[in-house]
């Protein structure tokens, strides 16, 4: 461990209603794996999944238990979702796909989903409530492919006889931290792509069954788009990405809406170049990460200011805490005051 791993990086920030100090503390690296997949069910319980078999969670916000398959050395669990320190369920990502689920907080795992097919590579998966998901993979038969659970995501169909607009060439998701698809409310899901000339954003009110294409400011073409999206309410949202292999460019790395996805602006500033992941607290509070560092907003992502360079793939908050991973096994606490 790196002694500037364990600096603690705190920046005063003036937000509209007060003045927020944000604390963000590496904590001692615990597995060695890539770690995309994270999730917190509230303050107190967070999970983690990642390369290497390695899967993590804590129940009080601070002691971590590692859990590790060498029998899953070979796959990238690239998305988790939890519902509480017990249930758990994580996705693998790249060419075919594994879910997994756990019941016992991760003492034992079961196969609960696979597909092999050529072209498969699944993106995110998000739950509307404890029974109802829903996953995607990049387009087959130039469609997404979408699957669903109702039980909790203890099996998974796909969705059949839906309508979904057609696929522009090149068009795809991306599995940058799991967090490209968000399920709101009761019925409503949000897919974000890229990778073609749009980058569009996939809006369905009725759990998959139609969707309807918006496009959007992001940046377009190969290696561009939605790489992440949140939203604070059915209104309010917010795109991360860009283009990862032109990371410091900001052109496109971040779009925003208040019409429920149907139309974005660009922010007046914006993160610091490629983000991977967008995520927010119920105080409106949002955080975005990516190779270019980490970004704070507290007006609906319409201004970002910059926290610190330290790059990482993936963040959550609850309340007041949150977390950050990242590549070969980083981690780091957030604390808003």
């Amino acid at each position: 461990m790196k002694s500037q791993l364990l600096i603690v990086l705190s920046i005063f920030i003036l937000s509209s209603c007060a003045e927020k100090e944000i604390t963000i503390t590496p904590i001692k690296t615990i597995a060695d794996a890539s770690m995309r997949g994270l999730y917190s069910v509230n303050e107190q319980v967070s999970w983690v999944s990642g390369t290497n078999g390695v899967v993590l969670h804590t129940s009080n916000n601070k002691d971590w238990i590692k859990y590790q398959d060498t029998s899953w050395s070979h796959l990238d669990f690239r998305d988790i979702h939890a519902f509480n320190d017990k249930e758990a369920i994580i996705m693998s990502s790249g060419n075919g796909c594994e879910i997994y689920k756990t019941q016992d907080g991760s003492k034992t795992w079961e196969l609960v989903y696979e597909n092999h097919q050529n072209g498969i590579f699944f993106d995110g998966m998000d739950f509307w409530d404890n029974k109802n998901g829903i996953a995607f993979s990049d387009p087959i038969n130039n469609q997404l492919y979408i699957i669903t659970t109702s039980d909790g995501g203890s099996s998974w169909g796909k969705l059949e006889s839906i309508e979904l607009p057609q696929i522009i060439r090149g068009e795809a998701g991306f599995a940058a931290s799991g967090t490209g698809i968000q399920c709101v409310g009761d019925s409503t899901v949000y897919i974000g792509t890229g990778g073609s000339k749009e980058a569009r954003l996939y809006i369905s009110h009725n759990r998959g069954k139609n969707w309807i294409a918006a496009n959007t400011p992001m940046r377009k073409g190969d290696a561009s788009g939605i790489y992440s999206l949140i939203f604070m309410d059915e209104k309010n949202g917010v795109l991360v990405g860009g283009n990862y292999l032109d990371s410091a460019s900001v052109e496109g790395s971040c779009a925003v809406t208040s019409d429920g996805g149907l139309t974005w602006k660009l922010p007046q500033n914006p993160p610091t170049g490629y983000m991977s992941c967008v995520t927010h607290n119920n105080d409106g509070i949002l955080i975005c990460t990516g190779r270019n560092g980490v970004g704070v907003s507290y007006d609906k992502g319409n201004n970002w200011k910059h926290i610190t360079d330290d790059a990482y793939y993936s963040c959550v908050m609850s309340g007041e805490t949150g977390w950050l991973t990242g590549r070969d096994g980083r981690m780091a606490k957030i604390i808003i005051e």
